[in-house]
């Protein structure tokens, strides 16, 4: 009997033991107020611009940043659609400014994380909201990543219900041999962490890139906090691989499309912008050119324009839906 009892204690014992050592489980995602937790764990802070007490909410826009933004890059947003009914979530994408972890700054393993990140953050915004029409906006990459994510990453059921593709990076102006390339890809499979400046890649300097009517790339990161100077190769990669899959992405959207655009873009040329507007099959699809501005939409001369014309097409897409 004493014999039994302490071969049941040292049992009891082994398994407490194997319990203790048994890997943590991963938080479920959850979007609280400043800041929200993703498919795999990730803390990432957020702006939320919410319709006032009171005030009918008509529907929620899902702004997702470009290359070295952040969430305060849509301030504009935040000022102006809460007024027309509409709550502005923006989230801050990771390996970038605002990522807590100060060595991810500048990195990403995979593009995929950010798909995955977009739409786990809009099954939280519509688990939040269930009745309430959901659109998203992408600016510059946040058009990569919204366009790969609904063409690749959701079901009819949990499509948005229309999706803002801003300064659309559809293409390069900037001519990248099949030999440059093949050096990018080979760095990021042997050193995937090495970095280099946007102004390096290009060879230009990006004090003369022009980003608004009034101000260049270079000025505007120096007085931004969460300006990254330099990239590793394998985010490089893994935006260029997104460019390469654009057609096929774009031939794919079933959702209402609404391009912004602008002729002077740094990064795209007008005719890859209408390429890739011309591959959406789409039936309801919109293409809006902005003549006097650049790169940054939200923040150059024809802003309030772009703002009335965001506004006027979420309207009719709310009014078409009845």
């Amino acid at each position: 009997m004493i014999r039994l009892a302490r071969c049941l204690s040292v049992l009891l014992l082994v398994c407490l033991s194997a319990c203790t050592s048994l890997p943590p489980t991963t938080p479920r995602p959850v979007l609280r107020a400043e800041d929200w937790v993703s498919y795999d764990g990730k803390v990432m802070p957020l702006q939320t611009w919410a319709v006032k007490p009171g005030q009918p909410q008509r529907g929620i826009v899902i702004a997702v940043h470009g290359l070295s933004g952040a969430s305060s890059d849509f301030w504009l947003l935040g000022e102006r659609m809460p007024q027309q009914g509409y709550t502005v979530y923006a989230y801050n994408l990771r390996g970038q400014g605002k990522d807590p972890s100060l060595e991810s700054r500048g990195d990403i393993e995979s593009a995929t994380e950010w798909l995955r990140d977009l739409e786990t953050f809009h099954r939280l915004v519509k688990r939040k909201h269930p009745k309430t029409p959901v659109f998203w906006y992408g600016e510059s990459l946040g058009s990569l990543i919204c366009l790969h994510t609904a063409a690749n990453r959701l079901n009819d059921r949990l499509d948005p219900d229309g999706i803002i593709l801003a300064s659309p990076v559809a293409g390069l102006k900037v001519t990248v041999s099949s030999f440059q390339r093949w050096l990018l890809d080979t760095a990021a499979k042997l050193t995937p962490r090495t970095r280099f400046s946007l102004g390096e890649l290009a060879g230009v300097d990006e004090s003369q890139i022009q980003v608004t009517s009034e101000t260049t790339h270079g000025g505007q990161m120096a007085t931004t906090e969460h300006h990254i100077s330099h990239f590793t190769v394998r985010l490089l990669c893994e935006v260029g691989r997104l460019l390469d899959q654009n057609p096929n992405a774009a031939h794919r959207l079933r959702m209402p499309v609404l391009f912004l655009a602008s002729p002077n873009d740094i990064l795209s040329s007008p005719d890859q912008v209408q390429s890739l507007f011309s591959e959406v099959r789409s039936p309801k699809k919109k293409l809006l050119w902005y003549t006097r501005s650049y790169h940054l939409l939200l923040h150059d001369k024809q802003r309030e324009e772009v703002v009335r014309d965001l506004t006027r097409w979420l309207e009719a897409r709310l009014a078409s839906a009845r």
